[in-house]
């Protein structure tokens, strides 16, 4: 009996696991899709609100000074972005930069013409059918080129859903069809390229560049044509009915109370979520920076390796690399595997590297790193009276973990090389003399590293006059690289270069990936107060909505009433904004101060010298980051100013004074 409840409650079990498992997968799927498409809302309506903007834009000045100040941004831009290297080609730096100023400059204006026409030729809806269509015909193209046949099925599906939505929606209005087929034809366009993709045997990279390069050109005209002249329409209303009116709404005064509070609400929203957003992300730039340049001072900046294993004619090579442009210093090494016992008996792990003091100290930082003793005392001397020994350079942690100073005597042991026994190869040993020790704020390097002159290393090991490799400094290390395919160039095979970038790849994916994942979490901050701008804006249009029928009745029209309400969520999202990247910048300058002043009043350590290596927060600003966070909350605000306006601007004048 008990065997069977026992057996009965294991498959209840099961049930319930599998069960949880496909909830979880079903609210997984749910979150994305969700996800998906409120991003899909917020940024055509955000495209939907600069474009009633720019339309006002009519004041030459201001369209003369947004055509100046974006041609200068899209110049700077394009000399940052379109450099030799991104471009992998061989070009004059200074000739490049001054190309790319004037592509970048002449790009601004001319996406600024073409919107500018499109804009007074074409009618609103119009022009936005065409922008969609073309941007599914991109998504499409990208999409079935690439061979993923689930997002043209899941865009697909999307399209007809919101079809059907806006079907029921204008049903139970009694209004005139319109949006639903408009979303049923973007669904035959996106199906129709599914089909394609099913068709196509291979990805075909050459269609998904096409799509990417169409995608590239609206995103582009929205960029750099639409935003200034949506730019200079905002500029140029000041002083005009919508200013006047959005403003009084804004920072009412006396009964209105309530809603100007909830504005600062608003406001304080979206600038916590800028500000927090710039913090995190510039404190784990600063910590990325932090491991990069002790990975690249603890290693070079790229490796010469050989097909072969070990080789030699190594000073030949070594001199053939100094003389490629653009290669500082190189250094021939010579790596061993080895186990270093303490005076406890203790038994660790360690990485034996032969290192030609001459020539390091150009290569890497580990001259300077030395704390005790020197890195040129590799010569054998005698210890107490006994042979002479060769020097060895240990890390400060395995120094401290085993006992050893200066001078002392230590074994090292490696696993191979012995007399041989009726077990097979016996472990050899060989004797060193601690002349110096190093620190790393990497700590995996103070437990494994261990340096020795090539003349011990090569003993060592019983090799001839051989080397591992070849280390190399280069005078840029983000071109370290293209300098080494230039490297391996001209030493031709059996040879090969390793980039630094390569060492650690896994390391360097994981903090960029938590840099990313950060980045979604925090913007969720900005997100809620988003909504929080559209309940503002609805609850102002309730309370507003007699003085809204009244301006409808003097003869305004329903753009106008758009605009002031466009206007208010323009001027939260901007104040807000403005706000965050302010307390952003102040608060990572500041880290210092409120480390100090937080551990002073709490008594803690918030960096223990046991797990970070480092007594202050490190910190980087990255003008891409901080442009794509101000981009973020600039298209959540305006977005989210869209449905509102809208309702304000079909509120039935007879209806909204009915009572009053």
């Amino acid at each position: 009996m008990s065997g069977s409840l026992g057996i009965l409650a294991a498959a209840i079990w099961d049930g319930l696991t599998a069960a949880s498992g496909t909830l979880a997968l079903s609210f997984i799927v749910a979150l994305a899709l969700s996800l998906i498409g409120m991003s899909v809302v917020f940024l055509t309506s955000a495209v939907v609100v600069l474009d009633r903007f720019a339309r006002t834009a009519r004041d030459p000045r201001w369209i003369g000074a947004a055509a100046v100040g974006w041609a200068l941004f899209g110049g700077a831009v394009a000399m940052r972005s379109l450099t030799p290297d991104a471009l992998g080609i061989e070009a004059d730096p200074d000739a490049m930069r001054r190309w790319a100023a004037l592509y970048g400059a002449g790009g601004t204006l001319l996406a600024m013409g073409v919107v500018w026409l499109g804009l007074h030729r074409l009618r609103p809806a119009v022009l936005a059918g065409a922008t969609c269509v073309t941007l599914s015909v991109a998504f499409g193209l990208g999409t079935s080129g690439a061979g993923r046949h689930g997002a043209l099925i899941l865009a697909t599906l999307l399209a007809v859903c919101t079809g059907l939505f806006l079907r029921r929606r204008r049903v139970r209005a009694g209004g005139e069809p319109g949006g639903e087929r408009f979303a049923f034809v973007l669904a035959a366009v996106v199906a129709a390229f599914a089909v394609v993709s099913f068709l196509l045997p291979t990805p075909q990279f050459g269609i998904a560049a096409a799509g990417l390069i169409l995608g590239s050109l609206v995103v582009n005209l929205i960029l750099l044509g639409l935003l200034p002249l949506a730019v200079a329409g905002f500029a140029g209303l000041g002083g005009s009915i919508e200013w006047f009116v959005g403003l009084r709404y804004l920072f009412a005064k006396r009964r209105q109370t309530f809603i100007s509070v909830i504005s600062m609400i608003c406001v304080g929203g979206v600038a916590t979520g800028v500000w927090l957003i710039i913090t995190v992300l510039s404190v784990m730039n600063g910590f990325a920076g932090v491991w990069r340049d002790e990975v690249i001072g603890n290693r070079a900046h790229f490796t010469i390796h050989s097909h072969t294993g070990r080789f030699g004619g190594y000073d030949e090579v070594r001199e053939k690399v100094e003389a490629v442009a653009d290669v500082r210093a190189a250094s021939p090494f010579l790596d061993a595997e080895g186990m270093v016992r303490g005076e406890g008996g203790q038994i660790v792990g360690v990485r034996l590297r032969g290192i030609d003091p001459e020539h390091i100290s150009a290569v890497g930082e580990l001259e300077g790193a030395v704390s005790e003793g020197s890195l040129e005392d590799f010569a054998p001397r005698a210890i107490d009276g006994g042979a002479p020994v060769p020097g060895i350079v240990i890390g400060h942690v395995l120094a401290t973990n085993l006992g050893f100073q200066v001078d002392d005597p230590i074994l090292v042991i490696s696993p191979f090389g012995g007399p041989q026994t009726p077990l097979g190869p016996a472990p050899r040993l060989k004797r060193f003399r601690v002349s110096g020790v190093f620190k790393s704020t990497l700590l995996q390097y103070e437990q494994v590293f261990t340096y020795v002159d090539l003349d011990a290393a090569q003993d060592f090991l019983r090799e001839a006059d051989v080397v591992e490799g070849v280390l190399v400094q280069v005078t840029d290390y983000l071109r370290s690289q293209p300098v080494g395919d230039a490297t391996q160039g001209v030493l031709g095979s059996p040879f090969y270069t390793v980039d630094w970038k390569q060492f650690f790849p896994s390391f360097f994916q994981a903090l960029k990936t938590e840099r990313v994942m950060m980045f979604v979490l925090l913007t969720m901050i900005i997100v809620v107060a988003a909504f929080m701008i559209v309940a503002t804006l609805i609850m102002l249009i309730m309370e507003k909505s007699s003085d809204i029928a009244i301006l409808k009745t003097m003869g305004a029209e329903d753009a106008v009433i758009e605009r002031i309400f466009a206007i208010e969520g323009t001027l939260i999202g901007l104040v807000g904004t403005g706000l965050g990247v302010v307390a952003g910048v102040m608060v990572t300058t500041q880290l210092d101060w409120i480390q100090r002043w937080v551990e002073t009043l709490f008594g803690i350590d918030a960096l223990p010298q046991n797990v970070y290596p480092l007594s202050h927060f490190p910190w980087e600003f990255d003008p891409v980051q901080i442009s794509a966070v101000v981009t973020l909350s600039m298209v959540l605000s305006l977005g989210a100013t869209l449905l509102p306006s809208r309702q304000g601007a079909r509120l039935d004048p007879a209806e909204a004074l009915r009572y009053e």
